[in-house]
């Protein structure tokens, strides 16, 4: 009762996440009428192709056996050794046939599951071996459904043999007093009419049946309004993690842009296209530099270029930039084991901006 009331309350269609996780498990929809039409379809066409071939080279080795058997064989050895290539030559006839098979199964499954190769479905689970749940499978809706096309294949090859054999009743009677190999061949053309008219109808069959493999997967996969819920729940993840976002968007809201961050820097020490960190040392507000922004690879080429318009110096430390960039974050100072570094490059800069404005004046 507890199952059947959780199935009634499963109202909500499989949601695009739970449709990829059944994926990944290997739950997909797939029809095994398809997969058995295609098959007698690759049969029906291989024999149409090969069989008067493989019925030919039989017919050879047949009488190469029974006619020929006296002469090569002398010994039990002999006719081990004659039956073995015969069955050898037997199963290497067969193997395109065969081959042309296997293929046709593959491609035929790969093309409904959307080229889907999972081993889970194959796992032994707990589910599987119990005889009650494999009770359940047989009883219910699917069960019964299976047991309609069991009957319905029945029907159809009876009622399309039935009404082929009575409209030609005149002609297989004719077969009784006719040769063999006559018989062999003009019945040969009749028993291709009547597997077409099977394919036929079992062709019908199977897109039904595909339609309704379809529908089943679907209803067996959805979903209560509360596990609709959980999932939305798990998909924007919990209140914890939503502040942590939230925090970091208004973070992101806060930085300074980046051509006014340039001009106010220093310097920008680059290392020199991957990385590039923009230092302001302002005594009055901080006792070390501080970090006003930092980029990495085209927003590094964009930093460098402002500064190049702005006029900010740029110099090219490529241990030192790599450091900033790992370890100081926009808005803090640099850390204590950069000091002696950094000092020695605000130095220089400071320097060289004081022996421009010397020459400016001295001019």
């Amino acid at each position: 009762m507890a199952d059947q009331n959780s199935d009634q309350d499963k109202t909500e269609e499989p949601s695009a996440r739970k449709l990829e996780k059944a994926r990944e498990d290997g739950n997909v929809s797939i029809s095994k009428e398809i997969s058995s039409l295609m098959v007698l379809v690759a049969s029906m066409l291989s024999f149409l192709a090969i069989g008067k071939t493989i019925a030919l080279t039989m017919q050879g080795e047949f009488r190469r056996y029974f006619i020929r058997s006296a002469s090569l064989v002398e010994n039990v050895e002999d006719a081990n050794a004659l039956f073995k290539e015969s069955l050898l030559t037997g199963f290497g006839m067969l193997i395109p046939f065969l081959g042309i098979l296997m293929i046709t199964v593959l491609v035929v499954n790969l093309g409904q599951t959307n080229a889907l190769f999972s081993l889970k479905s194959l796992q032994l689970k707990p589910s599987k071996m119990n005889p009650i749940s494999g009770l359940k499978k047989i009883f219910s809706l699917k069960g019964l459904v299976e047991l309609i096309k069991g009957l319905l294949k029945l029907a159809i090859v009876g009622f399309i043999g039935y009404f082929s054999v009575k409209s030609n009743l005149d002609f297989f009677v004719a077969f009784i007093v006719q040769p063999l190999e006559y018989t062999m061949v003009e019945i040969g053309s009749h028993v291709v009419a009547f597997i077409g008219k099977i394919l036929g109808a079992l062709f019908i069959l199977s897109i039904a049946d595909a339609a309704f493999q379809r529908f089943q997967h679907r209803k067996e996969l959805r979903m209560t309004k509360q596990e609709v819920k959980d999932e939305f729940k798990e998909m924007e993840g919990d209140p914890r993690l939503k502040s942590q976002r939230r925090q970091f968007g208004l973070k992101l809201r806060n930085r300074p842009r980046l051509d006014h961050a340039v001009l106010a820097a220093d310097v920008v020490i680059t290392n020199p296209t991957h990385y590039a960190v923009c230092l302001q040392y302002d005594p009055e507000k901080s006792d070390a530099p501080t970090v006003l922004v930092k980029g990495q690879r085209l927003r590094a080429l964009r930093i460098k270029e402002l500064a190049k318009e702005y006029g900010t110096p740029i110099v090219e430390n490529k241990p030192v930039a790599r450091a900033l960039f790992a370890t100081a974050e926009e808005g803090d100072i640099i850390p204590n084991d950069l000091f002696k570094a950094v000092a020695e490059i605000l130095a220089y800069v400071f320097k060289q901006k004081n022996r421009s404005k010397h020459n400016k004046h001295g001019e």
